[in-house]
C-alpha cells in the first residue's frame, strides 16, 4: 500500500525530475497548436530581405514584422540563421509610427538594459548572437493589436567557386544535438512545427544582382523565383510566398556565372578617418599538368547519425561513390563512420586498388542511420589515423552538421590538422553552415554545400577538381611602397583550381606603391603577380562595406581560438566597428512607456523542422508543447503535481 507519505516523496522527485529534464535546457521539442487561451502562439507574422550585390560585396536588410492577435501582452523570443559570411552591423524598430536606431553594447550590458526596459512597460528589442550564424531576436511588451517592425542591416562578400557565384540566404535553423559534454545550456530551444504543420509566417525576398562583366546561367536552385534580366550585366530575382507555403524551411541559393573573360586579379580599397582597408582577390592559374601533383591520401568521414535518414544519407552515400571511383592507383585512402560511436574501414590507409575501392563501396553501402552525432571523437580519430609523410593528405567530412558543440570541434581542428586540408560537405535542406564552414576555415580547405539529391554528382566533381589540382601553395601576400598589415586570413590557405584567393587587411602611405601575391604554383614553379594600388585607387577609395567585412573575417578567426584575450578583443572589434558578435549586442528601446496590466508572456516563435528533416532528429527529449501554444517551465509542471497529490490527500481525509 502506497501511503501518503510515500505520495507525497514520488510527487516531489517527480517535480525535481522534470525540472532538470531535458525540456529544461536546450533539448528542441515539436509545437501542437490547440486551444487559445488568449495568448499570441505566432508572434512572428512577416519577413521581408532585400539584397543588394555588387560584384563581391552583398549588403542586405531584414524586416520582421511581429504583431500580437491575442489579448494579454507578450514578449516574442525568436532563433534565425544567417550566414557565416555577414557582418550585422545595424538594427532599427519601427513602433507606433516612430523609429528607434539600436546601440551596440556588451552583452551582457544589453541584456541588463533590455531587462530594466521590459519592466519598465518600454517597447524593445535585443539581437544576440547564440553561434556565428544562429541569432536570437527578442522583443518585450508586444501589446494586442501591436505591430513592430525590426530592421537588420548586413555585409557579407559573395564566393565563387569553379567559375560560379553563390548567395546563401539561410531561412530556418535545424535542430541540434547535444552531447553529454556539449554547451546545452547555452543553445535556445525553441519548439519546432509538426512537419505537415503550416508555417504562418510569410516570408519574401528580392535581390538586384550587377556585375563587371555580362552574366550568364543565373539560377534559383532552391526556390521557384522570378528573374528578370534589365541588363546583360543585372538582374532582379524576387521571392513572394504566401501563409502556409513552405519557401522557409530551406535556404535560398542563388548562383549566377560571368561571361566573358575572367579578371585574374582586383583590389579594392578604402581610405577611412582612423584605418584604411583593402580586398584582395586573385583568381589563380587555371591549370596544372598532373604530373607534377604529389601522391595524395584521402580520410573520408561520414556522418550516420538519426538525422541524416534519408535524403542526407542516400546523397552521402551516392557522392562517396563518385569519390572513391575516381581515385587514383597512386592514391591512399580510409573510410570513417560516426554516430554515437565510430566505425572504421581500415586501421591504416590502403592504397586505391579496384578489389579495395570495390570493398570500400560495400562498407559505406551497408551504413544506415540512427544514434546521436559524436562529431569531436569521429575527428580526433580520424586525425589519430596514421599518414604517409610524401602524401598530400586532405580530410574530407560529410555531415548535415546537427550538433551543437562546434565551436569545440573547430578549436580542435585548428590545433591539431597542422598541414593537411580538411574539406566539409554539408548534407541537407538546411545545413549548420557554420560548423560546414567553421571546419574546413580552421583546417585550410574548404565548404561545399548539397542541398538537393541532383547536386551531388557536380558537387563531387567540384570536389575532385579542387583536391587533385593544388594550384598555389605557401601563399605569400607582400608590399611594395606601401605598408600592409592584419591581413586576413593569415596564414593564407593554399588555392586549388578555380577558387579564387580573398584576403583583407589595412594600408598605410600614399597608396603608390603595389601588393605582391607570391607563391608555389602546382608545378614546382615560383608564381607572382603584383596589382597596383594606383590603378585600384582610379575606381575609388570609398567603399566602407570594407571595415565592418575585416573585422567580421578577423571575429571569425578570433573565435576559432578561446581565452580571456579572445574574448577581448571580439569585444573591443564589436564595440568600434558597430558589429554583432558572440560578445556584443544590438538594443533597441522605445522610451515612451506603455500602459500593460500584469506580466507580459514569454512565447517562443515556433520555427518549421528544415525540408526532408523528420522528428526523429529532435531526440528522444522531444514532445508537443502545451496546447495553447506557451512553453511550460518545467519546474512549474513539478510543482502542479505536488498541489494536485497534495489536494487529493487532504480530500481523502
Amino acid at each position: 500500500m502506497i501511503t501518503p507519505v510515500r505520495l507525497l516523496y514520488f510527487a516531489i522527485l517527480y517535480g525535481l525530475l522534470a525540472t532538470f529534464s531535458p525540456a529544461s535546457s536546450s533539448a528542441p521539442y515539436l509545437f501542437t497548436p490547440g486551444n487559445d487561451d488568449g495568448t499570441e502562439c505566432f508572434p512572428l507574422k512577416h519577413s521581408t530581405a532585400e539584397i543588394t550585390i555588387d560584384g563581391a560585396i552583398a549588403r542586405g536588410r531584414l524586416s520582421q514584422t511581429f504583431g500580437n492577435a491575442g489579448s494579454t501582452p507578450v514578449e516574442a523570443v525568436y532563433v534565425f540563421p544567417a550566414s557565416t559570411r555577414a557582418a550585422v552591423h545595424g538594427m532599427t524598430i519601427t513602433s507606433g509610427g516612430r523609429s528607434t536606431a539600436a546601440k551596440i553594447r556588451k552583452k551582457d550590458e544589453a541584456r541588463t538594459e533590455y531587462e530594466t526596459a521590459k519592466r519598465e512597460n518600454k517597447t524593445a528589442a535585443l539581437l544576440e548572437e547564440q553561434r556565428e550564424n544562429v541569432f536570437q531576436m527578442s522583443v518585450a511588451n508586444l501589446l494586442p493589436g501591436d505591430d513592430i517592425v525590426v530592421d537588420i542591416e548586413w555585409t557579407e562578400t559573395i564566393p565563387s567557386v569553379e567559375g560560379v557565384n553563390e548567395f546563401v540566404f539561410p531561412t530556418v535553423v535545424g535542430p541540434r544535438y547535444t552531447g553529454g559534454e556539449g554547451d546545452a545550456t547555452s543553445w535556445t530551444a525553441n519548439p519546432h512545427l509538426a512537419s505537415g504543420t503550416p508555417n504562418p509566417a510569410t516570408f519574401n525576398l528580392a535581390v538586384d544582382l550587377a556585375t563587371a562583366l555580362p552574366l550568364t546561367d543565373v539560377s534559383c536552385p532552391s526556390h521557384p523565383a522570378a528573374v528578370e534580366f534589365p541588363s546583360e550585366r543585372g538582374a532582379r530575382i524576387r521571392l513572394e510566398t504566401k501563409q502556409g507555403e513552405d519557401a522557409a524551411n530551406r535556404d535560398f541559393v542563388l548562383k549566377w556565372k560571368l561571361g566573358g573573360e575572367q579578371v585574374d586579379a582586383g583590389l579594392l580599397l578604402h581610405r577611412g578617418e582612423v584605418a584604411n582597408h583593402f580586398l584582395l582577390q586573385v583568381e589563380p592559374p587555371a591549370r596544372v599538368t598532373s604530373d607534377k601533383i604529389p601522391p595524395r591520401d584521402y580520410v573520408m568521414i561520414l556522418d550516420v547519425s538519426g538525422s541524416m535518414s534519408g535524403f542526407p544519407l542516400d546523397t552521402a552515400k551516392r557522392l562517396l561513390h563518385e569519390l572513391v571511383g575516381n581515385l587514383k592507383p597512386t592514391d591512399t585512402f580510409n573510410v570513417l563512420c560516426f554516430a554515437g560511436g565510430t566505425g572504421m574501414f581500415s586501421e591504416t590507409p590502403l592504397p586505391a586498388s579496384e578489389e579495395n575501392l570495390e570493398a570500400a563501396t560495400r562498407f559505406i553501402d551497408g551504413q544506415n542511420a540512427g544514434g546521436a552525432t559524436e562529431l569531436g571523437a569521429a575527428m580526433q580519430r580520424a586525425i589519430a589515423l596514421p599518414g604517409g609523410d610524401d602524401r598530400s593528405r586532405s580530410l574530407l567530412l560529410i555531415t548535415d552538421g546537427y550538433v551543437s558543440a562546434d565551436e569545440q570541434t573547430c578549436h580542435f581542428v585548428r590545433r591539431n590538422i597542422g598541414l593537411a586540408n580538411v574539406f566539409a560537405f554539408g548534407i541537407g535542406s538546411s545545413v549548420n553552415r557554420a560548423l560546414i564552414e567553421g571546419i574546413s576555415r580552421a583546417g585550410g580547405g574548404e565548404a561545399s554545400i548539397v542541398t538537393r539529391p541532383s547536386d551531388a554528382e557536380p558537387v563531387a566533381r567540384g570536389f575532385l577538381d579542387k583536391i587533385s589540382c593544388p594550384v598555389l601553395a605557401k601563399v605569400r601576400i607582400e608590399a611594395e611602397g606601401v605598408e600592409i598589415a592584419d591581413l586576413e586570413p593569415d596564414p593564407h590557405p593554399d588555392v586549388f583550381r578555380s577558387r579564387p584567393l580573398l584576403v583583407m587587411g589595412r594600408w598605410n602611405g600614399r597608396g603608390q606603391g603595389a601588393v605582391v601575391v607570391r607563391g608555389i604554383a602546382g608545378n614546382g614553379s615560383p608564381f607572382e603577380k603584383r596589382i597596383s594600388f594606383a590603378e585600384a585607387a582610379e575606381n575609388g577609395t570609398d567603399h566602407p562595406a570594407l571595415p565592418v567585412l575585416w573585422a567580421r573575417e578577423r571575429v571569425r578567426r578570433l573565435q576559432d581560438g578561446s581565452g580571456v584575450e579572445a574574448k577581448e578583443e571580439i569585444t573591443r572589434l564589436g564595440l568600434t566597428y558597430s558589429l554583432l558578435t558572440r560578445h556584443t549586442s544590438f538594443i533597441a528601446v522605445d522610451e515612451t512607456p506603455r500602459p500593460i496590466e500584469g506580466l507580459a508572456k514569454t512565447v517562443r516563435q515556433p520555427l518549421p523542422l528544415p525540408l526532408s528533416v523528420t522528428e526523429s532528429a529532435l531526440g528522444s527529449s522531444g514532445g508537443p508543447i502545451v496546447a495553447n501554444g506557451s512553453v511550460p517551465e518545467p519546474a512549474m509542471l513539478g510543482l502542479i503535481s505536488v498541489l494536485v497529490i497534495l489536494l487529493a490527500l487532504q480530500r481523502g481525509r
